[in-house]
């Protein structure tokens, strides 16, 4: 059984809005409360350059998803090695987001809102990431032929 082309392009874009999804949280819930916001014991100054660094590296991200999605052949070996490591990166960059969550959550009541929405982006990234690492999976198996082996789906069966 091979994987249509089109099922590839279809989840690396679903990574891509992800990501960007992620980016749009950070834009407009997670970098005007961290700026505006008073918390009571953490000092967020530091915070707002820091989740610019994060908007910029997640919009660069979502930016190569769709530019993979719109080249994807299945014929390309270098796509996958490539789709792992993005994968990687993705869960990579929701590691750096769920240190914020950390350090937002031990805040208390004040920051509840910036925890809750930087644990939304957390989950995105984590679904992303995994999805991407899937999607390489997928292809990897499609450019060998079948998704469960070069017997077409046999594995010992007589006749």
């Amino acid at each position: 059984m091979a994987v249509n082309p089109v099922i590839g392009r279809r989840l690396l874009m679903a990574c891509a809005v992800l990501v960007s999804a992620v980016v749009l949280t950070l834009t407009i819930g997670v970098i005007p409360l961290v700026r505006d916001g008073v918390f009571t014991s953490i000092d967020a100054g530091d915070a707002v350059p820091a989740f610019r660094i994060a908007q910029g590296v997640h919009l660069l991200v979502a930016l190569v998803f769709a530019l993979m999605a719109a080249l994807w052949k299945p014929s390309r070996a270098l796509s996958t090695p490539g789709l792992v490591v993005m994968g990687v990166v993705v869960l990579l960059l929701g590691g750096v987001l769920a240190d914020a969550t950390l350090a937002f959550g031990e805040a208390g009541i004040s920051a509840r809102t910036v925890t809750l929405l930087l644990v939304a982006c957390v989950a995105a990234d984590a679904f992303a990431g995994v999805l991407t690492i899937t999607t390489a999976f997928l292809r990897a198996n499609t450019a060998s032929g079948s998704l469960t082996g070069a017997s077409g789906g046999r594995t010992g069966a007589v006749g």
